[in-house]
């Protein structure tokens, strides 16, 4: 009897979300709302999280850092198989660590594209294999991408389940979003990742303009309910805290930033998956 309760909890054991921020599209708040909401999951509600730069820009590695140079990156991982236990470092957050990125990730990329590099070799799925070795100790794995097309991005679309799309208020934003959903859904066919969606579109830097507001409504009229309840407003305070090396909720928590980011991350908590 034992036995089999144990085997029930291990079969109902709750799974590791594995979420990815992405737009094709540069300047959409895609670092800004991976790090603010990962902060959230970690110190408001106490979950566990990984937080995996996969930007060579290395912006949430700096700011957790503070800009201090890394030993070991993810390159190392990728390039030269170090252990990605010994890559992953603390933050100032308790619950939150982070997987840290710097510009040499541009050169994984070439490498993936080489059929003639070893890295090149099941290049795809190189991302995955290392994440799967450490993400059941985790209840999210969540990883900020590089604002183009690349096959590190394509490694994260393989990994993730969910993914989570920025959208500032410009007319471009829209059919950035749509060359995305192009590419998902060639994932989900070409590489088998059937349980690949878009969770959910978040409108980031809004204003009271027109053009946010005709945006904003294009955005809510084409993907219906997937767009979040709550917006994120254009804040300095969110760019205070990031050169501060601080999420915004963590230094000014009154602030519409830090009150929009805390509700986007309740509505991600009770998000079926």
């Amino acid at each position: 009897m034992l036995a089999t309760l144990q085997t029930a909890k291990a079969i109902w054991a709750p799974m590791t979300r594995r979420i990815a921020w992405l737009n094709e599209k540069g300047g959409s708040g895609k670092s800004t709302s991976a790090l603010n909401i990962s902060a959230n999951l970690a110190t408001r509600f106490g979950k566990k999280v990984l937080l995996v730069d996969v930007d060579h820009q290395a912006n949430i590695t700096a700011v957790l850092t503070k800009s201090v140079p890394q030993d070991r990156t993810l390159t190392d991982v990728l390039m030269d198989d170090a252990p990605v236990e010994e890559v992953v470092r603390p933050t100032p957050y308790e619950n939150l660590h982070l997987l840290p990125a710097d510009a040499s990730l541009s050169e994984v990329n070439v490498a993936m594209a080489d059929p003639s590099n070893p890295l090149g070799l099941g290049r795809e799925l190189r991302l995955k294999r290392v994440l799967n070795a450490i993400d059941s100790q985790y209840d999210f794995v969540v990883v900020d991408t590089s604002p183009q097309r690349t096959l590190l991005n394509v490694n994260v679309l393989n990994y993730v389940e969910e993914v989570f799309v920025p959208i500032d208020p410009g007319y471009f934003s829209i059919m950035g979003v749509q060359n995305l959903e192009k590419l998902l859904q060639q994932v989900r066919d070409y590489m088998d990742h059937k349980t690949l969606r878009i969770s959910g579109v978040l409108l980031t830097k809004m204003q009271h303009t027109n053009v946010a507001r005709e945006v904003e409504k294009q955005v809510r009229d084409y993907f219906g309910n997937l767009v979040l309840k709550f917006s994120i407003p254009l804040n300095v305070k969110v760019e205070e805290a990031h050169s501060r090396g601080m999420s915004v909720g963590d230094y000014a928590p009154e602030s519409p930033g830090a009150q929009a980011y805390l509700a986007v991350t309740e509505q991600i908590l009770t998000y079926e998956h």
